[in-house]
């Protein structure tokens, strides 16, 4: 008993000297220092930890308003003093956004930051392809982020053996009708228009919430299939903590001003990131469907970022549809992560999947970023009882991207695992 209470009192004065945050004070160019210390999530009175300290840094670096941000700081008595020297400054950004494979598709956008003093971000889209079209705006200030979005399609919904369907969107590059004419069993043509509004409100520096209603509308030929309203509410948690904003040239660069010098730097040591999000989608009568639906989706990453500013990151995905007509089934299209390029399908009533990235920083340097950036996913869709469809390719994406102008080029290649087709596609602008 001796013992224990002489290492107890030995704690104490390790105990008492643990650092916190006397004082933090911010000058800035364009927006109120006040306005800085808001998204500085670092708070007086707060615990001092590296780590921490070096977390509300890169949430700073992350608004993508600073030109510059240099970080003060002096040990006191009663704790540490924290001095921010931000140089905010504002953006308007057109950008051009277009894709090339056997079809093509395109677009343009308009992304500003930072206009009215606040930090904040915003953007409009809008662009087609032989499909369709689609038309979106985004604005996210402090906490608050809001989406809306409009799509039309006007599409050949294909079937073929082995539960293969044809995979329509707006930005739908792959032509599945003549790569895959032997195992064709039929089509019906169909129209689809989409409207989204989403909020998304954050709690803490990791925790946030969001809700999504969407009106969806179906118009098959001759009423088959699910001709009528699909209209839906989806509601997700969301837990995020250091992921990178964009897994390609977004990784360091992003859409917006970016310390350069801050960028180019090495880390002092490789950081991890970790995301982790649940949905729920329901829809009936009381949200003027002609349908019930209700689906669950479980979505994970997990991303190691080396000292040279190489990624790695891993993917897990599952989604269980409990009621759901066909054009609300799971798709496999879904369950991947985007990195790939296909042009069929499998859907279901669930699904699981995992994918996996290495983004390599070719050159990295004052003028811009190459990257390449291979890749492997896999996903199945379950049809039935215990019978269930893969859907895997693997490939890789050859980017480039000027610092100062956001005009990112690349060529991507995807080999379907499955059906052993290729599919290439030559990317100018937008985000990878």
């Amino acid at each position: 008993m001796k013992n224990y209470i002489a290492f107890l009192l030995a704690m104490i004065p390790v105990l008492g000297s643990a650092e916190t945050v006397h004082r933090i004070t911010a000058q800035t160019t364009r927006m109120a220092p006040q306005t800085l210390l808001n998204r500085f999530h670092l708070k007086e009175g707060e615990q001092f930890t590296e780590e921490e300290y070096l977390k509300a840094q890169e949430d700073l670096h992350k608004l993508r308003v600073f030109k510059t941000l240099e970080f003060l700081e002096e040990k006191r008595k009663d704790g540490v003093d924290i001095h921010i020297k931000a140089d905010d400054r504002r953006y308007v950004f057109p950008m051009i956004f277009a894709i090339s494979g056997k079809k093509k598709a395109g677009g343009v956008s308009l992304t500003s930051g930072n206009l009215f003093k606040q930090g904040e971000t915003a953007g409009l889209f809008i662009g087609g392809g032989e499909d369709g079209f689609s038309a979106h705006g985004g604005l996210s200030v402090g906490d608050h982020s809001f989406y809306a979005g409009y799509t039309h399609l006007n599409f050949e919904q294909r079937f073929y053996e082995n539960g293969w369907v044809s995979s329509p969107g707006v930005f739908a590059t792959a032509d599945d009708k003549d790569e895959h004419n032997d195992s064709f069993l039929g089509q019906v043509h169909g129209k689809q228009d989409q409207l989204t509004f989403s909020y998304r409100r954050a709690f803490s520096r990791v925790w946030s919430i969001s809700i999504t209603p969407q009106y969806e509308y179906y118009r098959y030929k001759h009423g088959v299939l699910d001709s009528g309203n699909h209209s839906t509410v989806s509601f997700s948690l969301q837990y995020a903590d250091d992921i990178r904003p964009g897994m390609n040239m977004g990784a360091l660069a992003g859409i917006g001003l970016s310390d350069k010098h801050h960028a180019l730097q090495d880390l002092p040591r490789m950081r991890t990131g970790k995301l982790a999000e649940i949905s729920y989608t329901a829809g009936g009568h009381w949200t003027g469907s002609d349908y019930d639906i209700q689906k669950l989706s479980v979505d994970g990453a997990y991303l190691w970022e080396f000292k040279k500013r190489h990624l790695l990151a891993v993917f897990a995905k599952a989604q269980r549809a409990f009621d759901a007509p066909f054009s609300n089934l799971i798709r496999s299209s879904d369950l991947l992560f985007g990195m790939g390029i296909y042009d069929r399908e499998q859907r279901g009533k669930g699904g699981m999947s995992a994918g996996v990235s290495f983004t390599y920083f070719i050159l990295r340097n004052k003028t811009g970023l190459l990257s390449l950036m291979p890749f492997f996913e896999h996903a199945y869709v379950t049809t039935g009882g215990s019978s269930y469809q893969p859907h895997s390719g693997v490939g890789a994406t050859l980017s480039y991207r000027l610092w100062r102008f956001p005009l990112p080029v690349g060529i991507s290649m995807t080999k379907n695992l499955n059906d052993g087709t290729h599919h290439i596609g030559f990317r100018i602008g937008g985000k990878f």
